[in-house]
């Protein structure tokens, strides 16, 4: 469903689901006719992008008229994570159109808490 539309252009935000796994989550998103070089994967403690855009041009002749257009599609979502990542080796992966997305989760040392004896 496009969120907002353009001359010449629409904008998707596509429905996105996470899993949680022992120590990684994993994202999966459908981007149906994009190509992975039209894609940007950006991750930052809990927060995960994901952009993608194509254009398509057409071109008709009739009657010696010469008719060109250019539509351009864009995808773009921007998700809060339910726990703080790390992009060390995050892995992402575009199979038939459904990008998968694996993040490790990061891993936050507790300090030691010292008790007091009363």
């Amino acid at each position: 469903m496009p969120v907002e539309e353009r001359v010449g252009g629409k904008v998707y935000a596509p429905a996105i689901d996470i899993m949680e796994e022992d120590d990684k989550l994993v994202v999966t998103t459908d981007l149906p006719g994009i190509d992975k070089k039209d894609i940007e994967i950006n991750v930052k403690e809990d927060m995960l992008e994901i952009s993608a855009k194509f254009g398509q041009e057409k071109e008709t002749e009739e009657e010696g008229y010469l008719r060109r257009e250019r539509t351009y599609t864009s995808f773009y979502r921007a998700v809060q994570l339910p726990t703080s990542v790390t992009d060390e080796n995050a892995t992402a992966k575009l199979d038939n159109g459904v990008l998968k997305i694996t993040i490790p989760k990061l891993k936050l040392e507790e300090p030691k808490k010292k008790i007091d004896i009363e």
